[in-house]
C-alpha cells in the first residue's frame, strides 16, 4: 500500500491509498464509510489494476475546510485524477456515486468508465430526504450530539429501522462512525440534496457506466437507480442477487466479479 497526497482547488490536502499496479481505478466511498472498510475488496480489485481509495475531505488522512459545499468534493476528485497516469476508471458508492457522476460531467480526458453502486437518487417526493436535513444535522453536531446526528441521518437518509440501528450499534463500526465520521453526515446530505437530475446535466456523463443495484435493496433505492440509468447516455444495470447497499462487505466476491467483468474488456 502507498499513499498519494494532492492539493485540491481550495488548498485542502486530499489523501488516497493505492494498491496494486496497472490501469487506475479510483474508489469514492459513501456516507459513514471509511477507506479502511474497502481493504479486503480492494485487494481483490487490485489483482490486475492499481486501485486508489480516496479519503473524502473530513475523513481519514484528508483535510477539511469550511464552508463545505459538494462542489469542493468534486474538485478533490478531479485533483486526484490529474495526479494519476491515465486511463482511469471511477467507482462510487452511494453519495460517492453522486460525486462521481458530477466528476464525469466535467468530462476529464483520462476518465474511461464509471461504476456507480446505488446512488441515493429519488424521483418521488415521498422518497427524498427532508430539505432541511443538513441544517438539522449541523445543529445536532454544534450541540455536541454526535451519536444523535448519526442516528438522525440513518433514519432519514437510508431510512434505517430501529432493528437496523440496534444491529449497527452492537457492531464494531459504530463507535468509529460516531467518533470519526459523524461530522461528515451533513456533507453527504448536502451532496444528495444538491444532485441535479436535469436531463441536460446527465447527458454530459458520456462515459460507459455500470449501475450496480442490490437485488433485495429497498424499492425506493432500486427504482431511483434504475431511472437514473435510463437517463444516462451509455449505462447498463447489474443486480447483485441477495444483496443490499454494502455488497462490498457482505458479498465481496460477487461485487468484485461484477466490477471486473465491466472494467476488464478494453474500451
Amino acid at each position: 500500500m502507498a499513499e498519494l497526497l494532492v492539493e485540491s482547488a481550495d488548498g485542502t490536502a486530499v489523501c488516497a491509498e493505492s494498491y496494486g499496479d496497472g490501469r487506475a481505478l479510483v474508489v469514492v466511498s459513501g456516507a459513514l464509510f471509511g477507506a479502511h472498510l474497502w481493504t479486503n475488496t480492494v485487494q481483490a480489485l487490485a489483482r490486475d489494476r492499481c486501485v486508489y481509495v480516496i479519503d473524502r475531505r473530513g475523513r481519514g488522512k484528508s483535510g477539511d475546510r469550511a464552508p463545505y459545499a459538494p462542489e469542493r468534493e468534486v474538485e478533490d476528485i478531479l485533483a486526484l485524477l490529474r495526479a494519476i497516469p491515465g486511463p482511469i476508471d471511477l467507482l462510487g458508492h452511494s453519495s460517492g456515486a453522486l460525486l462521481c457522476f458530477q466528476v464525469a460531467a466535467h468530462q476529464p480526458d483520462k476518465l474511461e468508465r464509471l461504476v456507480a453502486y446505488e446512488p441515493p437518487v429519488f424521483f418521488g417526493e415521498a422518497d427524498r430526504i427532508a430539505a432541511d436535513l443538513p441544517e438539522r444535522l449541523d445543529a445536532l453536531l454544534a450541540a455536541g450530539q454526535r451519536e444523535l446526528a448519526v442516528e438522525t441521518f440513518l433514519r432519514e437518509g437510508p431510512r434505517a429501522t430501529d432493528s437496523d440501528l440496534q444491529a449497527m450499534k452492537n457492531g464494531p463500526a459504530w463507535s468509529q462512525m460516531v467518533s470519526a465520521l459523524a461530522h461528515t453526515v451533513p456533507y453527504d446530505s448536502r451532496v444528495q440534496r444538491a444532485f441535479s437530475l436535469e436531463p441536460a446535466e446527465l447527458a454530459r456523463v458520456r462515459v460507459p457506466t455500470l449501475m450496480l443495484i442490490g437485488g433485495t435493496s429497498p424499492q425506493r433505492m432500486i427504482a431511483g437507480a434504475e431511472a437514473l440509468a435510463q437517463r444516462l447516455p451509455d449505462a447498463r444495470v447489474c443486480r447483485l442477487a441477495g444483496q443490499q447497499h454494502v455488497a462490498m462487505l457482505t458479498a465481496p466476491a460477487a461485487f468484485t466479479t461484477a466490477v471486473h467483468e465491466f472494467l476488464s474488456p478494453p474500451r
